[in-house]
């Protein structure tokens, strides 16, 4: 039991018996090697529990539905935890599994909405179906090498998961096994992996994806729901492309933002229904009048330095280089843009793989790329920050605007609108706004004609591509950036507190314009209030200059004769009293408290 603990009733299990349905702690004899099927299932007050070494297994449903329980230790001799064993355990925070655990069975973890780490072992081969489903506190998840498995839902509806490696042993990632977890944006995998079944990373907020070598088919249904999701890597040896609709509340792909994509040659597209890409916004404003199957699978005919760029993750580096370099030296006069309006850079740009080496070649032929723009209207750069390239390649395209385009004016707004409007990770908008201010601080913007444009925009908008409102904590980031300059300029605690609480309660769903455009109204509010008193304690502090000068007062000791008179001038008394006719009659009430951290 934990320390401090003395005084409380602990109740000795010896594996045999009904356990009371009041009990709080428990502590499990040694004696006992499994944990017999139902043993603690619904005792609502459980907090605490000791499990001795020598344990072996945990049973069936053994602590289901115990919303109280806080702590348990799971032995290093366990090697079986069964079915729902730990299901709806909401209060469960940390678990730590043993290095010798052999099975995990379905569902054991499910809804455990506080667990926020979890540790696979090596022993375990398969992560079973809905191991995990729910567990949305859930932040950290280390897959060691050795599992080969992961079935359908096991980490289906983690909300807060945002970066998952995968190990080299994995060969195949089951149905919908990480889907509908919004924050997830990096997914690390290896070449290893055989098998994607449908829906796997259904609903994610992925950038770009990459189909690892040894799958020759899939669903296009992994990845659907991906609306920031901006580039799609497809392995030249995919021999099939399906779309079968099996899943819940499944209409269409709807990958809205999805540009950088190829069919493979190979890939049997009379196979894929017509409306396989159906819900790819982008796309089809690209390209209206085609058919987006056909026009995807002839994208590079003709254009071999943009299909090396394509396909230059599925090479080690030497080899992409010297593909990269044959290309060039036997296609000088190479047509630079392709059927969407891409250079080789925008699609390296797009890379998961990105190679610096590869980067400096197609700039140092072709610079002109850098500020050519595709058929959405964007340059490369857009798609680095997009897709989260390593910093020296920021750096490498920051300092390559500058030496060969020094009079180009990026388009800033418009890559940030893109950006927010598709939901990027806040990460990657930092970059980009950091990027700007440090590398290009005359190129001026409006960043609160960004922030009402991007408040303006309804969630419930259909029919156009820009008809999806930011994340919210995106949306208060830009928001704070926008007034940060004026916000330290007004200097007055009180004020800087009451307008960064009220960015907090921006709202997440309804009435974001008008609470943007109070924040804006209170600020002006207090600048002009800020003003006035400056101006009445100049007044007032002259006036006591003059009255002591009548008088002819002398200067206490130590203290000049103006300083004197700016502390007798009563001027803390009179704006303290003043200050609440200055401000709005809506400005003056107590400071709301915020309802969300303030990314700052």
């Amino acid at each position: 039991m934990s320390e401090g603990d003395n005084n409380i009733s602990v109740y000795i299990y010896n594996g045999v018996g009904e356990v009371p349905t009041d009990v709080t702690h428990v502590k499990v004899n040694p004696s006992v090697t499994v944990i017999p099927d139902n043993a603690f299932k619904n005792r609502l007050s459980l907090v605490e529990v000791e499990l001795p070494e020598g344990l072996v297994r945990i049973g069936f449903q053994a602590f289901n539905w115990c919303k109280s329980l806080k702590r348990i230790n799971i032995p290093s001799t366990v090697q079986e935890i069964e079915k729902t064993a730990f299901r709806s355990c909401e209060e469960l925070e940390g678990i730590i599994l043993p290095i010798g655990l052999r099975t995990l069975e379905e569902w054991a973890f499910y809804g455990c909405k506080s667990l926020k780490r979890i540790n696979i072992p090596p022993s375990l081969k398969t992560v079973d179906m809905g191991a995990f489903f729910g567990c949305n506190s859930l932040t950290t998840v280390t897959i060691n090498e050795g599992v080969q498995d992961i079935e359908l839902d096991a980490f289906t509806c983690c909300g807060s998961l945002v970066s998952v490696s995968l190990p080299s042993t994995l060969k195949v990632i089951g149905r919908t096994s990480f889907e509908f977890n919004n924050t997830l944006s990096e997914i690390h995998m290896h070449d290893t992996v055989q098998t994607i079944v449908e829906g796997a990373f259904r609903g994610c907020n992925l950038q770009n994806f990459r189909i690892p070598p040894l799958v020759n088919s899939f669903d296009i249904s992994i990845l659907a729901e991906n609306t920031s999701l901006v580039s799609f890597e497809i392995p030249k040896n995919v021999k099939d492309i399906t779309d079968t609709k099996d899943l819940d509340d499944y209409d269409d792909t709807n990958m809205k933002s999805l540009r950088n994509i190829a069919l493979p040659s190979e890939c049997r597209t009379s196979a894929i229904p017509p409306d396989c890409l159906d819900g790819c916004e982008d796309l089809e404003e690209a390209l209206p009048d085609e058919d987006l199957v056909y026009a995807l699978e002839d994208r590079f005919d003709d254009l071999p330095i943009h299909k090396t760029c394509y396909y230059q993750s599925y090479h080690d580096t030497e080899e992409a280089m010297q593909n990269l370099k044959l290309e060039i030296a036997i296609f000088e006069s190479d047509k630079n843009q392709d059927c969407l309006g891409m250079t080789p850079l925008h699609i390296l740009a797009c890379s998961t793989k990105p190679t610096i080496e590869m980067y400096r070649l197609l700039i140092e032929k072709y610079p002109e790329t850098l500020t050519m723009k595709d058929k959405w209207g964007d340059v490369p750069l857009l798609y680095a920050f997009w897709c989260n390239v390593p910093s020296e390649v920021i750096d490498l395209l920051v300092e390559s605007y500058k030496s060969n385009h020094p009079d180009y004016e990026l388009d800033w707004k418009r890559m940030l609108l893109t950006m927010a409007r598709r939901n990027v990770p806040l990460a990657n908008i930092q970059k980009l706004v950091t990027a700007q201010q440090n590398n290009f601080p005359d190129q001026k913007y409006d960043m609160q004609q960004v922030v009402m444009e991007l408040a303006a925009h309804n969630t419930n908008q259909k029919g156009s591509r820009l008809g999806y409102t930011p994340i919210i904590e995106t949306f208060r980031y830009l928001l704070y950036v926008s007034i940060t300059k004026r916000l330290d300029s007004l200097a007055v605690k009180r004020f800087q507190v009451d307008l960064t609480n009220s960015i907090n309660a921006v709202s997440e769903k309804e009435g974001r314009e008008e609470d943007t455009s109070s924040v804006y109204d209170r600020l002006a509010a207090y600048e002009i209030a800020k003003e006035g008193t400056s101006v009445l304690e100049l007044a007032l502090w002259k006036a006591k200059i003059d009255e002591s000068r009548s008088k002819r007062t002398r200067v206490d000791s130590g203290m000049s004769y103006r300083d004197q008179c700016r502390i007798n001038s009563g001027a803390d008394i009179v704006i303290r009293n003043v200050l609440p006719f200055l401000l709005p009659k809506s400005i003056n009430r107590p400071i709301i408290s915020g309802r969300g951290r303030c990314v700052i």
